[in-house]
């Protein structure tokens, strides 16, 4: 017979082995933003997609009061939404010279190309 203490052991560590495997790997869970919750840029990059960051620092850089996203990139929801909610208290005007334009979309000659980045171009109009 199998002495009990034994199964008993392996049961736990059976158990150790699905709540590790459950909060790190199954949940997402991220040691970096467990670390330091309190930092203004904590878990940004695995809530947001890259061009959403890149509009908000773009925006930063040149001390934009307004913006506004192309037809192209408002036809996407999220980056939209995200990018209304992220960028606060800067708000998007539809009226606004100062556009984000998809990095493949053509610009009109009127304008002016104030930068490029990885994932949007912004222009003045």
């Amino acid at each position: 017979m199998i002495n009990q203490q034994r199964i008993k052991l392996v049961f736990i560590i059976f158990c150790f082995f699905q709540i590790f495997y459950i909060f790190y790997i199954r949940s997402g869970f991220n040691l970096d933003t467990f670390q330091n919750p309190f930092a203004k840029s904590s878990g940004i990059t695995y809530a947001l997609k890259p061009n959403v960051i890149e509009i908000k620092n773009i925006i930063e850089k040149n001390k934009l009061k307004n913006f506004n996203l192309s037809n192209n990139l408002s036809k996407d929801k999220y980056l939209y939404q995200r990018s209304i909610e992220f960028n606060y208290p800067i708000r998007i005007n539809k009226s606004s010279k100062f556009i984000f334009i998809n990095i493949e979309e053509k610009h009109p000659n009127s304008c002016k190309i104030i930068e490029i980045g990885n994932f949007t171009k912004l222009i003045e109009c």
